[in-house]
């Protein structure tokens, strides 16, 4: 076989595209409410044990990468999952996967690859580059539309509001960011800007320089893109503009802003007034070499970052954190209710320890918090405790009335990892109720996303 048709064979059987339409066996609830949206959607890494982290030990083949769909509304009992390959790594960021805003289109970025033949360690995870638009029109026959590579390691990504611009965030020296055409159901050629590039000076005494972008988040508008600049503990906002020939353009919007130690993710609210980043707390340097240097011991931080006025043009713009508040031990991500009120962050806490490990501990948990919309002032109500290993994403429904959370796995047999679900209280007061409603979709799961 010639190499050009070598490569062609390769790419064709990228392109295969596997599903499976089944039924899962959710644990019944008499507390499970209705839970609104056109559908659900899970990230899951089939290479990736949670032990991986500890021991690198990579599991037994045959357990794929998958994107899920979890068909609305549930039936309470017996759930329809339609699931098809999506190479994707757990690695980095719950943002590895993104809908756009109509919930036709879902887009997967590919952190590391799969799994070769005969791969026992972590290390042997080749890097990915893959970017992939799936058609969701139909949410029950997902169809592969487009495919190309982008630079190596791309760990998140975001849909602009009016759906033809996607933004990566990478681990690619020189190109940690990169922007991404979509037009006519066709990815085009990324263009990529490096953080120094965007205004970002390396600093000698931050780990890796400080030149690494954990997180990028399009406003509400789509005039503004926020980019979470972790080892730094800041945030930057970019404004979008386009040059004579039309291609994008990121001008800084206003300073990088200060915020707690270590923002791995963050969010816009609805309104687009504030960006909230969840500060998990971890440690940096090379000296640290084990999960037990790695992991906090003392509780993440969120910070609320009042946006400046959006009409100064962006050299004069000025943010500021206004208000911040306590999660627990390890909150990578968080969830805000549609209606900015509330926000949920997602807490690994010991789980990711060996059992055998004085920090190890059975249950995670959610911290629960509100928020005021108009003076953007965050407070804490509670912490929820569950069971599960390494729970990372989470989602409001459509209504605003129930959680659901990606958990990768259980101590227990079954199931192997799933999405879990939570009643959302307003009155007498704000309130979490676990429903103890579970969907099985696999091990692996990480992200979880609420098509509207």
């Amino acid at each position: 076989m010639s190499s050009k048709n070598w490569i062609a064979f390769i790419f064709s059987f990228l392109a295969l595209i596997f599903i499976s339409t089944h039924l899962s066996h959710a644990q019944p609830s008499s507390q499970l409410s209705r839970f609104t949206g056109r559908y659900i959607a899970t990230l899951s890494d089939g290479d990736f044990l949670a032990s991986t982290y500890v021991n690198g030990k990579l599991p037994a083949p045959g357990v794929h990468d998958q994107l899920s769909i979890v068909n609305l509304p549930l039936s309470g009992k017996r759930e329809t999952i339609v699931q098809t390959n999506a190479s994707n790594s757990v690695i980095g960021a719950p943002y590895a996967l993104a809908l756009s805003s109509d919930s036709q289109t879902a887009f997967v970025v590919e952190t590391l690859g799969a799994m070769p033949v005969g791969a026992t360690r972590r290390e042997q995870l080749p890097p990915g580059n893959q970017l992939v638009a799936i058609d969701l029109s139909n949410p029950r026959r997902p169809n592969v539309q487009s495919r190309i590579a982008v630079a190596p390691k791309p760990e998140t990504i975001h849909v602009h509001p009016n759906g033809n611009l996607l933004a990566i965030s990478t681990q690619t020296p020189g190109k940690e960011i990169a922007l991404v055409p979509f037009q006519n159901h066709q990815l085009g050629q990324p263009i990529e800007f490096s953080l120094q590039q965007l205004g970002i000076q390396p600093n000698s005494a931050q780990f890796q320089n400080g030149l690494y972008a954990s997180q990028v988040q399009w406003h509400p508008s789509g005039r503004f893109l926020a980019v979470n600049l972790d080892y730094r503990d800041e945030i930057a906002f970019y404004e979008l503009q386009r040059n004579a020939q039309g291609d994008p353009q990121l001008i800084p919007w206003g300073t990088p802003v200060k915020v707690g130690k270590d923002p791995f993710t963050g969010q816009f609210t609805s309104d687009g007034r504030f960006y909230l980043s969840s500060n998990w707390g971890r440690n940096f340097g090379e000296q640290i070499k084990t999960l037990d240097q790695r992991l906090p011991e003392t509780r993440g931080t969120v910070s609320v970052i009042q946006l400046a006025d959006l009409n100064p043009s962006a050299s004069q713009a000025q943010h500021r954190v206004v208000s911040s508040a306590i999660a627990d031990l390890s909150p990578e991500s968080l969830a805000i209710s549609p209606d900015g009120s509330k926000v949920v962050t997602v807490n690994m806490r010991g789980t990711a320890f060996p059992t055998n490990s004085p920090r190890f501990t059975r249950q995670a948990s959610l911290s629960l918090m509100t928020l005021d919309r108009a003076s953007g002032q965050l407070t804490k109500i509670k912490d929820y405790p569950f069971e599960g290993i390494l729970p990372e994403g989470a989602a409001f429904d459509a209504d605003g009335n129930a959680l659901v959370v990606a958990v990768y796995d259980y101590l227990t047999p079954k199931p192997e990892g799933g999405i879990k679900f939570w009643r959302v209280l307003s009155q007498p007061k704000p309130e979490l109720q676990q429903t103890g409603y579970i969907v099985d979709v696999g091990r692996g799961v990480h992200q979880v996303l609420v098509a509207q």
